[in-house]
């Protein structure tokens, strides 16, 4: 095995079969969720264990730009929260490359007295933020790009919400839709949130399932719509499930190499909608077990997959990889909004499938992908996306020669993902 800091280029073992038992990090979008409600609850919150990737590290340094008391026990966080209110008037917020903590703490600031201003990389600065600067000044905020329009960086000067209706358009992401009910409890009277051209939605349940665990009271009026009752937070003892979409590139590997993985920890019941994994394999004839251990994926696709990703878009890059070696084509649907994520995902996919000689199109909210005869090995650039150089990674268990440029990238989400794929390869 490897030791890790990464090398500037990781070349893929290739001819190995993934079996073995592992486990993955903590689910970093849970981890966000809980230590923001705990920076904003009445007494203690407990957040354990915490993910070790650079996205929630941005999020725990910007908590304490804030004033929030934060506290590592161990490979817990004590967060002690602030009565919903922050003690910083003024701050300025690193968010590093985490469009997670940009995009909830930028709700988090609208809805509190202060001024605000939050900015991050250059890859963050690509990221937009347009629709949720609407929803706040419509709130009373004001919101200023002092750059580039509807991009970080970004200025803010908070106001209390009195309570009202917030629409929201989200099909860039329902990351907008989760920081504004964060933000909700904290007003004065009740709020009613609407998305338009709502994505990944089961984000967007998961944000409604962790506020209901601090006290909130929150409940789905319509298929995008929300009503959240005013009275805060109060702290909690939050327990972070294991990455199902960290896990689904392991559990992918299985099935490109007609292996045998168990993640620990992994149930299809869990907050996270990246569980459906197991069921989109099934679909394509793979597999799947569930203990109380965890899930298991063994072997071959039978066939492609015709399937609707919409509320699951970390799933496509995995998917994509499966694909390649599965008998028949794949079609999914509902793709558009990965052009804004870390990278414009469906291009750089596109380019990296067509570099290994295979074939995938995109059109409009959907992408097909053709399985090739035979396959060529390549150097792989994910543009600084961590989860595209884990689906090349698992690409290239099957193609000779695979080379990833800037592997160090997994570091977002995944420190030790390299490790962990080659500690489950046997002969």
């Amino acid at each position: 095995m490897r030791t890790f800091p990464h090398p500037p280029v990781y070349e893929v073992p290739a001819g190995l079969r993934a079996a073995g038992s592992v486990q993955v990090p903590p689910s970093k979008s849970i981890a966000h969720r809980a230590l923001i409600l705990g920076a904003l609850a009445s007494g203690d919150t407990l957040v354990h264990p915490l993910p070790e990737g650079e996205d929630v590290e941005a999020t725990l340094a910007c908590l304490l730009a804030l004033g929030v008391a934060v506290a590592r026990e161990g490979d817990a966080v004590r967060v002690t929260g602030g009565q919903g209110r922050l003690s910083a008037t003024a701050a300025d917020l690193d968010c590093r490359s985490s469009g997670t903590t940009l995009r909830l703490l930028a709700a988090v600031c609208g809805a509190s007295m202060g001024r605000f201003r939050l900015d991050g990389s250059e890859q963050l600065r690509r990221r937009p933020l347009g629709p949720v600067a609407d929803a706040l000044a419509a709130m009373g905020a004001k919101v200023r790009f002092p750059a580039e329009e509807g991009c970080p960086p970004l200025e803010i000067e908070g106001a209390r919400w009195r309570g009202g209706d917030i629409a929201v358009d989200s099909v860039a992401s329902s990351q907008f839709l989760s920081g504004l009910l964060l933000a909700s409890p904290l007003a004065g009277g009740p709020v009613r949130l609407q998305a338009r051209n709502l994505v990944s939605s089961s984000y967007v349940r998961m944000t409604a399932r962790l506020m209901a665990r601090f006290g909130a009271v929150v409940e789905a009026s319509g298929p995008a719509a929300w009503a959240v009752r005013p009275g805060g937070y109060t702290g909690t003892d939050v327990a972070v499930e294991p990455d199902a979409s960290a896990a689904a590139f392991l559990f992918s590997a299985a099935a490109v190499t007609g292996g045998r993985v168990q993640v620990r920890g992994i149930a299809r019941s869990m907050l996270q909608g990246d569980a459906a994994l197991a069921g989109f394999l099934e679909a394509m004839g793979v597999g799947t077990a569930e203990t109380p251990d965890g899930l298991t994926v063994a072997g071959f696709p039978a066939s492609g997959l015709s399937a609707d990703v919409r509320d699951c878009p970390d799933l496509v890059p995995p998917l994509v990889a499966v694909a390649l070696f599965a008998p028949s084509p794949t079609t999914l649907e509902g793709v558009a909004h990965l052009r804004f994520k870390e990278s414009d995902r469906l291009a750089v996919l596109a380019e990296a499938v067509s570099a290994v000689g295979g074939t995938m199109t995109v059109e409009g909210d959907r992408l097909a992908v053709t399985p090739a005869a035979a396959y060529r090995p390549a150097r792989l650039d994910p543009r600084g996306d961590h989860r595209m150089a884990m689906a090349f990674a698992v690409m290239g268990l099957r193609i000779p020669g695979t080379v990833i440029l800037d592997p160090g990238c997994v570091a977002k989400s995944f420190p030790g993902f390299f490790e962990t794929l080659e500690s489950l390869l046997e002969k």
